[in-house]
């Protein structure tokens, strides 16, 4: 690990547009970001922020005052990041009550690239187009600060719920008494609490299974996660 590498690891990070990185100009922050930094991160000039892209490239910038403000400077190359393993997909029911966001943090935390959400058959959350959007945008912004947390250079992203059978075919299906999870599973499919029906199992794949013991959903999907990202090492 270099000594950039060492600091970006040690350094709080931010996600900005791949122009922004690419530019040795001084970096303005927006008003909601300056404030994390300076009043809950307690951050001061000369001290280091890890800068993304979130298309896998970053950079060192150093905290500097600009005109009142806080600001960044630019103070390494643009490093480009190669991905560890495949992109990896968890297509999921979606659990009741606070438990999706709490799935949604730590999955990407975990290294998942995509959360796709699904309406399965026995599905007891269900959400309709409008309240869907505005879920999903609130998740969206938990998989990205679990990102900035986990220093991640790849922005995940959250997808609206769709029906089960449209991700099936392209996904292996968690479910009892499937095989191992394997190299090459990057996308699995994980049912809701009552399981999947009949007519799921009889359109899913391959089956892979979790362990012996049965999980909750955001349980299933986090063991899944981090099976497909060891694997993958």
């Amino acid at each position: 690990m270099t000594v950039d590498e060492e600091r970006r690891s040690a350094s709080t990070q931010i996600f900005v547009t791949g122009d922004v990185l690419d530019s040795d100009g001084v970096i303005a922050l927006e008003s909601s970001m300056e404030h994390h930094l300076t009043r809950v991160l307690r951050l001061g000039e000369g001290e280091y922020v890890s800068v993304s892209d979130g298309a896998g490239r970053w950079r060192l910038a150093g905290v500097i005052h600009a005109g009142g403000s806080l600001a960044l400077e630019p103070a390494g190359p643009v490093v480009a990041k190669r991905r560890l393993h495949p992109p990896l997909t968890i297509a999921t029911a979606i659990p009741k009550g606070d438990r999706v966001d709490w799935l949604v943090q730590k999955a990407v935390e975990i290294g998942v690239d995509t959360v796709q959400l699904l309406h399965t058959e026995r599905s007891v959350v269900r959400w309709k187009a409008e309240r869907a959007a505005k879920q999903v945008e609130r998740l969206n912004r938990i998989a990205h600060e679990a990102a900035r947390q986990s220093r991640r250079v790849w922005l995940p992203e959250v997808q609206p719920p769709v029906p089960v059978l449209d991700v099936l075919a392209s996904s292996v299906v968690a479910e009892p008494g499937g095989r191992n999870v394997a190299v090459g599973d990057t996308s699995i499919a994980i049912g809701p609490e009552g399981g999947w029906s009949p007519r799921e199992l009889a359109n899913a794949g391959a089956r892979v299974q979790l362990g012996p013991n049965v999980l909750r959903t955001e349980t299933a999907a986090l063991v899944a996660a981090t099976l497909c990202v060891s694997n993958s090492r």
